[in-house]
């Protein structure tokens, strides 16, 4: 769904610059497990060939296991390259570039305009053609629950400034939004830190009012 406004267009890009990023990352995590796999399988027939030398094995199956080793090197190198991972991924990083320009455009704009738009509908499409649509709706949920995760967590961290700003205890009021978070349904992290001091607190609002 296309947004009209400023804020939506801001949020909206956020939430598929994101999913873009989550994709790679899966994508790259798949990758790096098959690869991780050729180096240990490599290693380990190097390590046998070592022994077999040093042993002097001999036996047929002996001689047979090397042969065995590389053929799955081989295979799964041979799966890799099916699956071009290398592709998929500069896709992603491409379309994710993109997107980070089109929103940095967005957050520095006073308005919405031809050119804005312009950017904001290829970022659209960018998205929808580089991920099929079962895998855009699963990374774009998990984007957006992140979002509001984000959101939650600093809006919990400013009401602790505005309540210490009022004279409440520094450490009453964190330990009850960390039992608060602890029995939260969506078992977000609490990322809110003690501070050592309160001024640590107001320094943190004044830069929220200057931005």
């Amino acid at each position: 769904m296309e947004k009209r406004t400023l804020v939506k267009i801001r949020a909206d890009l956020k939430a598929k610059r994101d999913t873009l990023s989550l994709a790679h990352e899966a994508l790259k995590t798949e990758c790096d497990k098959y690869n991780k796999l050729i180096i240990f399988i490599s290693l380990a027939s190097s390590l046998f060939e070592s022994a077999k030398m040093t042993l002097g094995w001999d036996e047929p199956i002996i001689a047979l296991l090397p042969i065995f080793l590389s053929s799955i090197v081989a295979g799964i190198s041979s799966y890799i390259k099916f699956k071009n991972y290398s592709e998929r991924q500069e896709v992603l990083i491409q379309s994710g570039v993109i997107l980070t320009a089109t929103l940095g455009r967005a957050r520095n704009a006073k308005e919405i305009d031809e050119d804005l738009l312009k950017d904001y509908h290829t970022g659209l499409e960018l998205l929808e053609t580089s991920l099929y649509p079962d895998v855009r709706k699963r990374f774009l949920k998990q984007s957006q629950k992140n979002l509001v995760s984000i959101l939650d967590s600093e809006q919990k961290y400013f009401d602790v400034v505005n309540t210490v700003k009022q004279g409440g205890k520094l450490t009453d009021v964190i330990g009850n939004m960390n039992s608060d978070s602890s029995t939260d349904d969506s078992s977000t992290d609490d990322i809110i830190s003690k501070p050592s001091t309160s001024e640590d607190l107001e320094e943190g609002l004044s830069d929220e009012k200057q931005e």
